[in-house]
This record gives structure tokens, C-alpha cells and sequence, in this order.
């Protein structure tokens, strides 16, 4: 008898360890499911938010209104969107170098800048022309569609692209750098620019936005979205965690029926 009750009383255990270790494990599938969900929420929230932004960012570039426009030389901003906030960078992609139409010297200069030798930055700006297409009488054909394709042109490293991708631009048919807002990494490939000139050039950017944004009275029938203008637009947008980058190449065609067409969404 004494046997029997040990044995009933180990089964019981036995039992009860069971239901614990199920029971743990539904509330633990429960809690994982919820935490899952949670973080859905949120990304398409920020997802949401960042959408937002740079379809506000859009609409701001169409605005006529000078204290209305946005600085357009990649100066970091941050907004407030349904009480979330979003970092929001505008880059105007003629201030960038074409990796399409730039001259050789430029490229070699770029290339420079980034630390390479002489001959070897020469080398690599030759490539470069080299891959060009002759016109066809239609107008040009584009080596280079976007520009982590430079990555496929022979010496071109992931450490030197990284580098120098905040320099290039694919968009646009100039092979002229506005000096206006070109990023400084654009900026040092030009044989005029040092350090010291780029920083005076950026405390310039800085005085004349923040003049032209205190004047409330002030006016302009151009906006910055004019027939060809190609600009870059990021947004980031954070919430509990959940964290999303919009990138969208924008380009506007001066036709008020359609007044900007969507190069690129990412």
C-alpha cells in the first residue's frame, strides 16, 4: 500500500510538471505572438509615417513661397507626424557629379579625394568614359542606370564606393556641379575647393535659409520643382523600435497636370 500511494503520488507530480510545462508554453507562444504583432504595428507605422514625409517633403518643393521651401542640400531636418518623428534629407541631384556626362578630370579628381593615387584614380576615370555608348541621333544612352553599378567597373571596391557615393548621381543630362548644394564630398573633387572653402560655403547655405525661412513676407513664382529637376528625398521614421528608411528619386516636369513623376522608391 505504502508502494501504491509513492507511485500515485510520483504520477500526480509527474502530471502536474505536464500541465506546468504546457501551460508555459501556450503562454509563451501567446506572449511571442502578441510581441510579433506589436512590432508589425509599428514598422507599418513607421512605414506610414515615412511615406508621409516625403510626400510632404514633394509638396514643399512645389511651393512658391520662399519661406516655405526646403533647404535642398542634404541638411538634416526632422519633422512631427502623427506624434512621430521623422529625420528628413532633400538632396537637389544637380549637385552631384554625373557619373553619365562627367569629364574625365573630374572623375580622376573625385577619385583623388577619396585617397587613390594619380594614375590609379586616372585609370579608374577612364574605365568609366570607356563604358559610354556613342549617341545614336535619339540622344544618349546611359552607361550607368543607377549608381551602385559602379561597383561592376574593375578597381572599384565596396570601401572606395562608400566613399564616393555621396558624390554621384545617375539623374540629369549636365556634366556642371551646383557648387549651391553640392554635398561636400562633391564639392572636395573640384580643384578649387579645400576644406576651409567648403565650410565657408556651407555657413553661407546656412545664413541665406535661415534669412529667407524668418521672412514671412517674402515671395517667389519659382519653386524649387522646376521642368527637370531631380531631387533626392530620405526620410527615417523610428517607432518603439521598429525603424524605416524611404528613399524616392523624384523628378519634376513643369506640366501642372502631372507635375513630378517617381524615378525611384525604396
Amino acid at each position: 500500500m505504502s508502494r501504491q500511494r509513492g507511485l500515485a503520488l510520483v504520477s500526480v507530480l509527474w502530471g502536474v510538471a505536464i500541465l506546468s510545462l504546457i501551460a508555459a508554453a501556450m503562454l509563451s507562444a501567446s506572449v511571442t505572438s502578441a510581441h510579433l504583432d506589436r512590432n508589425g504595428w509599428n514598422a507599418a507605422r513607421a512605414g506610414s509615417v515615412a511615406d508621409e514625409a516625403v510626400n510632404h517633403a514633394i509638396l514643399s518643393l512645389l511651393d512658391a513661397r520662399a519661406s516655405r521651401q526646403p533647404r535642398v542640400d542634404a541638411a538634416p531636418v526632422t519633422l512631427a507626424i502623427g506624434g512621430v518623428p521623422v529625420r528628413l534629407w532633400i538632396q537637389d541631384e544637380s549637385g552631384k557629379i554625373n557619373l553619365n556626362f562627367a569629364p574625365k578630370e573630374l572623375l580622376q579628381s573625385l577619385f583623388a579625394s577619396a585617397g587613390l593615387e594619380s594614375s590609379v584614380a586616372g585609370a579608374l576615370a577612364d574605365r568609366i568614359v570607356a563604358r559610354r555608348p556613342a549617341t545614336d541621333g535619339t540622344g544618349p544612352r546611359l552607361a550607368f542606370r543607377s549608381v551602385d553599378e559602379l561597383l561592376t567597373v574593375p578597381g572599384v571596391s565596396g570601401a572606395l564606393y562608400a566613399r564616393i557615393a555621396p558624390a554621384l548621381t545617375v539623374y540629369g543630362k549636365d556634366s556642371a556641379i551646383n557648387e549651391q548644394v553640392a554635398p561636400r564630398e562633391a564639392l572636395r573633387a573640384l580643384p578649387q575647393m579645400d576644406d576651409q572653402a567648403i565650410d565657408r560655403l556651407f555657413k553661407e547655405r546656412d545664413e541665406r535659409h535661415s534669412a529667407a525661412s524668418g521672412d514671412q513676407n517674402s515671395a517667389t513664382s519659382v519653386p524649387l520643382g522646376i521642368a527637370d529637376a531631380v531631387f533626392l528625398v530620405t526620410a527615417e521614421a523610428r517607432v518603439d523600435g521598429a525603424h524605416v528608411v524611404r528613399v524616392a528619386a523624384v523628378q519634376f516636369t513643369g506640366d501642372a497636370a502631372k507635375p513630378y513623376l517617381v524615378l525611384a522608391w525604396r
